[in-house]
């Protein structure tokens, strides 16, 4: 009988030490909330990077796509042009490119019901557009707003011929101008091929906003199609994601902040 019952205690003890206290469990959960905490961000964020990644793609592709086909389907090959004619205004040539989005609304300007899709974009990296401070990108663009929600903005050009011969004030690359030793800015000469642009934003009034991220910008001219040349309007980014290296480039600033 005696041995009957060291066995019973014996089994006992077995399971209550298999067993774990409340303690035990409460430490584990609070080990696991903190990994979770630390790891949870970092998952997101590279979910969320690997979207914007995607959207940048195909919304490049969609707007290079749709140009090409609007100069072969005219019969002229090599001529963007014939969709970024200088004789349009942005409005006008905005209304001939969203033609092609099925699905797309135009939004002319900023007025009533198109107010949410006009709003301020950071630049990739400080940047001043010949001031001392830091600024933002704000425009009045006509927009055309795709059923996925990405906003492109048009930007036509006037140049005869998609050409001009002007001249630029040099700048440093936050945009502030560089003075000769006199003090003076140093006026430069400069060819422009350009016929328009097409600035885009893949996921519309939706935080960021900001160039070298959910932002960029393509420029075209009568036979390209290319990636805008500007670093602070998010280039090296574009490239990268463009060329398969999914890498953003960019930096945070104080807007009226001095640098």
């Amino acid at each position: 009988m005696s041995d009957n019952i060291s066995e019973i205690i014996s089994s006992k003890e077995v399971i209550l030490k298999k067993a774990f206290t409340l303690a035990e469990v409460l430490i584990t959960l609070g080990i696991i909330g903190v990994v979770a905490a630390m790891t949870l961000p970092s998952l997101i964020n590279n979910y969320r990077d690997k979207e914007i990644v995607t959207k940048v793609r195909k919304t490049y592709s969609d707007i290079y796509n749709t140009i090409n086909h609007a100069r072969t389907s005219d019969g002229n090959i090599n001529d963007n042009s014939v969709l970024f004619n200088p004789e349009n205004s942005s409005t006008k040539t905005a209304q001939n490119f969203i033609k092609y989005f099925n699905g797309a609304k135009l939004c002319p300007n900023n007025k009533k019901e198109c107010k949410q899709y006009y709003y301020n974009i950071k630049y990739s990296r400080f940047y001043t557009g010949g001031t001392n401070t830091g600024v933002i990108w704000s425009h009045v663009y006509p927009a055309i707003i795709l059923n996925n929600g990405a906003i492109l903005y048009i930007v036509q050009k006037n140049y005869p011929d998609c050409y001009s011969e002007t001249t630029y004030e040099k700048h440093d690359e936050a945009g502030r101008p560089i003075l000769d030793e006199d003090g003076n800015k140093i006026i430069l000469p400069a060819v422009t091929r350009i016929c328009g642009y097409v600035y885009f934003d893949v996921n519309g009034p939706k935080s960021p906003n900001r160039f070298g991220y959910d932002a960029y910008y393509i420029q075209i001219s009568k036979d390209k199609v290319e990636p805008g040349i500007q670093p602070y309007l998010g280039l090296q980014s574009l490239e990268n994601i463009l060329s398969g290296k999914d890498n953003f480039i960019f930096s945070d600033y104080t807007v009226g902040a001095e640098k």
